[in-house]
């Protein structure tokens, strides 16, 4: 268990790295920094983000004990080969943008990452196969499933079409099945599994998982609705929605059950992390809710601070509080340590404020009430706490931990 706790702790880094990144970003707003541009500098905070953090740490539960020496030693060099693309991509798009060596560390990653899938498919065998190999194998087949949209990217960059709406429906078919197939599903995945091998029947059933995968494929309607606003866009949208908040109770009542069971088989922040993990995913589905009326959806597409909220919400939210959930689950993190306590409590307080700011300001501007006094220092003030808390988690190795 001691090489998942080490992979764990690089998975940390990667986000740490990408909040610090993030917190550049904000302050290039307030003062001017030499030779940083902002958006390869964009570009290396998503990049760490997703394939660093979410990627590496969701692959670590996944694949956990190695039946033997040489399964083990296949899947360290495959971590180390992914890491080292990560770090290829954090240092190379900062200086080029998307050049010859980022999109080169992206593509081996990407190959990459297929053998990880395998791996993983293979680790998971022997899970439930109602409850929890069923949500792996769906979240790996959504991160396949998401790489269609990142390689149809050159051949329509081949055609001339860069800019149009084919292109930016590839970038978001990529990032929806990663964040909503993928990640969510990985996550529910984990998190069904560890209450099962506590004794509890399997937490969701298939027709709850039926519903998460309708919904999800369906609300990929969301996604090219700026461009595309006809009825039937809308409406496939608002059914995507409904089965999603349908989804949503059903899993929030399954948690419910299993907490009542396993109460006290998990520390607290474990339990709090889930929670909150399922209130952002309920927020997001009724903020999508709110996106099918067209007047609305034009307000959310086009200002900024909306669309980076949402992502925030599904990167922080859902998928970071879930990994943070499964590392106490596991005893890496001491829940009643000081250090666990700030650091979580800082990292919550972070992701509260910015996504409460960013949403206020949007709605200003989209109320034409103009910028609050002082947003862009406030909002770099908040987002600090992220890498704050991030840093005292990291801090407090994993090894060291107890239950």
């Amino acid at each position: 268990m001691d090489h998942t706790r080490h992979w764990y702790r690089i998975a940390l880094a990667d986000l740490l790295v990408a909040a610090l990144i993030g917190c550049v970003l904000r302050a290039i707003y307030l003062v001017e920094i030499p030779f940083v541009r902002f958006k390869p500098l964009l570009h290396a905070h998503s990049h760490v983000a997703l394939l660093g953090w979410v990627f590496i740490g969701l692959m670590v539960f996944l694949l956990d004990d190695a039946p033997d020496a040489r399964t083990l030693r296949r899947r360290r060099v495959l971590l180390w080969c992914v890491q080292a693309m990560v770090l290829g991509m954090l240092f190379s798009f900062p200086v080029q943008g998307y050049g010859p060596v980022s999109i080169t560390a992206s593509a081996l990653h990407m190959i990459m990452s297929y053998l990880m899938v395998r791996e993983a498919w293979t680790a998971t065998r022997g899970w439930s196969a109602a409850g929890s190999r069923m949500l792996a194998r769906l979240a790996l087949a959504g991160f396949v499933l998401s790489t269609i949209g990142v390689w149809a990217i050159a051949p329509l960059l081949a055609a001339g079409l860069f800019g149009t709406e084919a292109y930016y429906w590839s970038i978001q078919f990529f990032l929806h099945f990663q964040f909503n197939g993928w990640a969510w599903f990985a996550a529910l995945a984990l998190w069904s599994r560890w209450a099962e091998q506590q004794g509890s029947p399997t937490p969701l059933d298939p027709f709850t998982v039926r519903l998460w995968v309708v919904s999800t494929v369906l609300s990929f309607a969301l996604a090219i609705a700026w461009s595309e606003r006809h009825w039937t866009i809308i409406a496939v949208n608002s059914a995507a929605v409904l089965l999603q908040l349908w989804a949503g109770w059903r899993t929030g009542s399954a948690v419910r059950r299993a907490q009542a069971l396993l109460m006290d088989r998990a520390p607290l922040w474990a339990w709090r992390c889930v929670t909150y993990a399922l209130v952002v995913m309920g927020i997001k589905v009724l903020m999508q809710a709110v996106v099918a009326f067209p007047p609305v959806a034009i307000m959310a597409f086009t200002i900024r601070n909306y669309v980076i909220g949402f992502i925030h919400l599904n990167m922080l939210g859902a998928i970071t509080l879930m990994l943070f959930a499964m590392a106490l689950l596991r005893g890496w993190f001491t829940s009643t340590a000081v250090p666990v306590r700030i650091g979580l409590s800082l990292f919550t307080s972070g992701l509260v404020l910015t996504e409460a700011l960013l949403f206020l300001q949007g709605t200003l501007f989209w109320a034409g009430l103009g910028m609050l006094p002082g947003y862009h220092a406030t909002l770099l003030g908040f987002s600090l706490l992220l890498p704050a808390g991030i840093a005292v988690l990291w801090a407090h190795h994993p090894a060291r931990a107890r239950t």
